[in-house]
């Protein structure tokens, strides 16, 4: 681990479904362009033994940009986190922030801009506000790389691997999934994939779907997300609010945004087989 960084992790534990025995995912939260700490994620990652005929796969949960101090060094990461973590293959799936990004490249930046663009703005062009949009907008799509803006395009809205379903902000327990997940769903309320917060977030009756009567039930399926900060301390000072990460028992959710937004601070976890268990283990780095 890089100086000053440190890491921390809640015990492994059990889940009430499983993944498959060949596949070791690492899911990565929230960045918001913390760069020196994804850098040091994917180190850890890396170092981490895996056994033999284990397929890796990491898994970022969106929102790379934003807010932070290095979203382009972030965005570059990504890019090269398979390679940077010893994995087989990497998936970015889209957050709100990279969605609005997406708006902003084609000329209409007013919700990126005012969700935290302009730090990504600054880094670009410290003097852009005082230009027009339009060469600030040029400046932007010379900026952002376009391998990344064709994997925001082409990526799914979600990763189902097992029972584990990997998504931005959360599902919907009113609205049936394939319509909540569609990937081509304006981005034009607050329930969206990549946005919703209280409904998923409040909800304890359970993920899986009776294909008879079309109710939830608390079963093996466990939701996997970020956008919401479930840690709202400084690790620095105090790493008690770890456990809020872990909601599998009252909700069947696991949250990995630790507050990268705000605090240099990004969470993470490892799904694998161990034996006839499938385990998660939910850990964070942050600046000490």
């Amino acid at each position: 681990m890089a100086p000053g960084l440190e890491l921390a992790s809640l015990p492994p534990r059990a889940l009430p479904g499983s993944i498959p025995a060949d596949l070791e995912v690492f899911a990565i939260g929230d960045v918001h362009g913390q760069a020196d700490l994804l850098a040091g994620c994917l180190k850890e990652i890396a170092r981490t033994p895996r056994a033999l005929g284990t397929e890796r796969l990491v898994v970022f949960l969106g929102d790379i940009i934003d807010r932070g101090p290095d979203s382009l060094r972030a965005i570059d990461l990504a890019m090269d986190a398979a390679n940077a973590a010893n994995a087989d293959q990497s998936v970015l799936l889209p957050g709100n922030h990279e969605l609005a990004l997406l708006e902003a490249i084609d000329d209409d930046p007013e919700t990126w801009l005012a969700n935290g663009g302009k730090t990504v703005m600054r880094e670009i062009d410290p003097g852009w506000e005082r230009r027009p949009w339009s060469r600030a907008r040029r400046c932007l799509c010379a900026a952002i790389p376009d391998t990344y803006v064709a994997a925001i395009k082409a990526a799914p809205s979600h990763l189902r691997i097992g029972d584990l379903l990997f998504v931005h902000a959360g599902l919907d327990p009113c609205t049936p999934d394939d319509i909540h997940l569609a990937r081509d769903r304006p981005v034009d309320d607050d329930k969206h994939w990549a946005w919703i917060r209280n409904e998923s977030l409040t909800w304890q009756g359970g993920w899986d779907v009776d294909p008879e009567t079309g109710q939830r039930w608390i079963g093996p399926t466990v939701v996997v997300h970020g956008h919401t900060p479930a840690v709202r301390t400084s690790l620095a000072e105090t790493t008690g609010e770890l456990l809020q990460m872990d909601g599998v028992e009252d909700y069947r959710t696991i949250c990995l945004d630790a507050g990268a937004a705000y605090r240099p601070q990004l969470g993470w976890a490892r799904f694998a087989r161990e034996g006839e268990k499938s385990v998660g283990r939910i850990g964070v780095v942050f600046v000490g």
